[in-house]
């Protein structure tokens, strides 16, 4: 049977249930929880949890320095140049350590990816009428799965590809 909690606690959450509850990577959500300082509400079944409301406060919360805010053409020319040459230099540096990857790269594997995933979905209903002796009527559902994740990829893929040309324009 479940664990019965009170009313207080209930918005105690572990780090992977915010994670999953907020679509993020649950080590992204440590490290924001480790950032902010957000102490532990308590404990439950050995984990530490968090105050739901303290996680949300540090997520809606900009945290970026204060140097984010400064208009880079109110500067002098050349602390401009200096800004320029710096941005230059860390894009640089985030290439050479793989922390930014070439679009053309993303683009290929991704492409290689559906392609493989869709040649997998195909060939999955012959698969397994021929080799596990599967009914027809188990066929057609197997079928109607792969078509549904299929159509599902493709409006994920198309989605995307709105977002990038609207972010583009």
């Amino acid at each position: 049977m479940g664990e019965v909690i009170g009313r207080e606690q209930a918005y105690h959450w572990s780090i992977s249930r915010i994670a999953e509850a907020i679509g993020r990577d649950r080590r992204t959500v440590a490290t924001l929880i480790k950032d902010a300082g957000i102490p532990p509400a308590g404990t439950r079944r050995g984990n530490p949890v968090y105050r739901l409301g303290d996680v949300v406060d540090a997520i809606s919360t900009d945290r970026r320095p204060a140097a984010s805010g400064i208009d880079i053409n109110d500067l002098m020319p050349q602390d401009r140049k200096a800004w320029y040459q710096s941005e230059n230099e860390r894009v640089k540096l985030e290439r050479e350590l793989r922390h930014l990857v070439p679009v053309d790269d993303v683009q290929r594997e991704m492409a290689a990816l559906a392609k493989a995933m869709a040649s997998s979905l195909d060939s999955l209903a012959d698969m397994l009428e021929r080799d596990a002796g599967l009914p027809p009527e188990a066929i057609e559902m197997v079928e109607r799965v792969t078509d549904a994740i299929r159509e599902q990829m493709y409006r994920a893929i198309i989605e995307n590809d709105d977002e990038d040309a609207a972010a583009e324009a």
